[in-house]
């Protein structure tokens, strides 16, 4: 399995506009990590796995297990993976561009954002300790 992780694209102009969506993902761009699941690979490139989670975060999802990744993503409220934003398959980032993907370099500038749609996942535990945001039940249940 692979882990891919969803990140909205929240760089702002001056009047507040949300600029990513016109002009695209650049280096620095403040990021939110808002959702994230496990693939299998199963011999697809990291463009392909890329599209099946664009069709899942816009709701479009190609069978049964992307129904439900995609019901869990909705339920977040959050908006649809749009242009500007990010996915990461693994390793590989791959922003979302006009058509098709433009790679990533030297990772996301992880911001903890919380704006309409962009919710961000739970700040990293310690070992051993449960994620912020979660009561200490539901990191027992998570890691069973």
């Amino acid at each position: 399995m692979i882990t891919v992780t969803i990140w909205h694209n929240a760089a702002h102009d001056a009047e507040g506009r949300h600029i990513a969506m016109t002009g695209g993902y650049q280096p620095g761009h403040p990021m939110v990590r808002v959702f994230t699941y496990q693939a299998d690979p199963a011999g697809r490139s990291p463009e392909v796995i890329a599209e099946e989670a664009f069709a899942i975060c816009n709701g479009h999802p190609h069978n049964a297990a992307g129904e439900e990744l995609s019901h869990r993503y909705y339920a977040r409220e959050l908006r649809s993976l749009s242009k500007g934003d990010v996915v990461a398959v693994g390793e590989i980032a791959l922003a979302v561009a006009s058509a098709g993907w433009t790679p990533v370099r030297g990772g996301p500038n992880e911001v903890r954002a919380d704006g309409h749609g962009t919710h961000p996942l739970p700040a990293p535990a310690a070992p051993g300790r449960p994620p912020s945001g979660s009561t200490a039940k539901e990191h027992r249940d998570e890691r069973r």
